[in-house]
C-alpha cells in the first residue's frame, strides 16, 4: 500500500461500471491503518478513547510493528482473522513475495531494523514473532471495537448505495477528491506526481475507520487485481470498547477453531448469508458453507432460505454452548 503524492487514476471505457462500495470494513486493512496512526501520531480527537484504552494494556513487543512503516508505506501482509490464533497462523506463514517487497521499499527510506531484516528474509522465528505481535495487537486494538467498525462501514455502504450515478458517487467521496471524465485525483503531500490506469479492472471503494483524513491507494501494482480506493467513513464520534462474545477454549476444542468461530459470528451478526459468514471468518464462501452445514447438521444452527438466498442463525443449543451452559429442558420434560 502506498501513499503517493499525487494520484490520477485514469478510468477506461467499462471501469465506471465495475465501481462498487465494500459492504463490510477490511478489518486487515482497519489494523494496519491503525498502526500507521500511531507510527504518524495521528492526533484526532475520535481516537482519543481507543488510544487511552490500548495505553492502558499497551505491550511493548507492539512497537515491532512500527518497523514495518514509513510515512508512505503501509504494508499489506499483516492478516486479521476472526479469531486471533487464525490471525496469528495466517500472518506468519503469508506469502513472503509482498512481504519481501514492501520491506524493499522500507529499506529504501530507511535503515531496516533486526526484526525487519528477518521477517524480509523469511526467518521461521521472525515471522512466529510477527504473527503472534499481530495477533496481540488485533485483540486491543480491533477486537473491542469491531461491532462499532462494521456499523460504521455497513451504514457508509448504504448511504453510498443510494447514489445511483458512479459520477456522483466519485465526486462525494472526499473534498480533496476531483473527478473529471475520465480523471480521478487527488493531491497529496509532496511534489511528486502518480499515474494509475484501471484497464478494466474497476475500482472498489474501501470506506475505513482508521484511514488517513486523506485517500490511500491500495492492491493496484498487480495487473490482476482490482485496486482498492481507501476513504475515511464518517465517525459520529469517538470509538469507545465493547467486550465482544468468543467462544470458550472448551468449545473451541470441541468444534474446531474456525467452527466455533463461525457458531460465534453466526451468534453476532446472524441471520447471515453465507457470503457474510465468510467475510467474516475471513475465510472462502465454499469453506464458509462447509462450516455451516456441519453446525446446522449438529443442530447448533438453522438455515432460512428466501428465494436462493440461504441466511444461518443460531439455535437455543448454539448460543446455550456458547454462553457455557446447557439449555433448559421444555417444560413438563422428566429431569431423569
Amino acid at each position: 500500500m502506498t501513499i503517493a503524492s499525487v494520484l490520477r487514476i485514469l478510468f477506461g471505457a467499462d471501469d465506471l461500471e465495475r465501481i462498487r462500495v465494500a459492504e463490510r470494513p477490511d478489518m486487515s486493512m482497519e489494523l494496519s491503518l491503525s498502526v500507521h496512526a500511531l507510527v504518524s501520531g495521528q492526533r484526532d480527537p475520535r481516537f482519543q478513547a481507543w488510544r487511552d484504552h490500548l495505553r492502558a494494556s499497551w505491550n511493548p513487543r507492539t512497537a515491532l510493528l512500527f518497523d514495518l512503516y514509513t510515512a508512505s508505506a503501509i504494508p499489506e501482509f499483516l492478516t486479521v482473522r476472526r479469531d486471533p490464533g487464525a490471525t496469528e497462523s495466517a500472518t506468519a506463514e503469508g506469502p513472503g513475495e509482498p512481504l519481501r517487497d514492501h520491506l524493499r521499499s522500507v529499506g529504501g527510506e530507511r535503515q531496516l531494523s533486526a526484526f525487519a531484516r528477518g521477517v524480509a528474509a523469511g526467518d521461521r522465528r521472525a515471522r512466529r514473532l510477527l504473527g503472534n505481535v499481530t495477533a496481540d495487537y488485533q485483540t486491543r486494538a480491533i477486537d473491542p471495537y469491531r461491532r462499532q467498525i462494521e456499523t460504521i462501514v455497513t451504514t457508509e455502504h448504504g448511504r453510498r448505495r443510494r447514489i445511483t450515478e458512479p459520477d456522483q458517487v466519485l465526486r462525494s467521496l472526499h473534498p480533496a477528491v476531483s473527478w473529471r471524465r475520465p480523471v480521478l485525483s487527488f493531491p497529496l503531500a509532496g511534489r511528486c506526481r502518480h499515474d494509475l490506469r484501471l484497464d478494466g479492472r474497476g475500482l472498489l471503494l474501501q470506506p475505513c475507520v482508521f484511514g488517513p483524513r486523506r485517500p490511500v491507494i491500495a492492491r493496484f501494482e498487480d495487473p490482476a487485481q482490482q485496486p482498492v480506493l481507501l476513504y475515511p467513513a464518517r465517525i459520529g464520534g469517538p470509538l469507545r470498547a465493547e467486550t465482544e462474545p468468543t467462544p470458550s477454549r472448551t468449545l473451541t476444542a470441541l468444534l474446531g477453531q474456525t467452527r466455533a468461530a463461525a457458531l460465534e459470528a453466526v451468534a453476532v451478526h446472524g441471520p447471515c448469508s453465507t457470503k457474510e459468514l465468510a467475510a467474516a471468518l475471513g475465510i472462502s464462501t465454499a469453506s464458509a458453507s462447509e462450516h455451516a452445514t456441519v453446525l446446522a447438521e449438529s443442530g447448533l444452527t438453522a438455515k432460512d432460505r428466501t428465494g436462493r438466498t440461504v441466511t444461518h442463525r443460531p439455535t437455543p443449543l448454539g448460543r446455550a454452548l456458547l454462553a457455557g451452559r446447557l439449555p433448559s429442558p421444555p417444560a413438563g420434560d422428566d429431569p431423569a
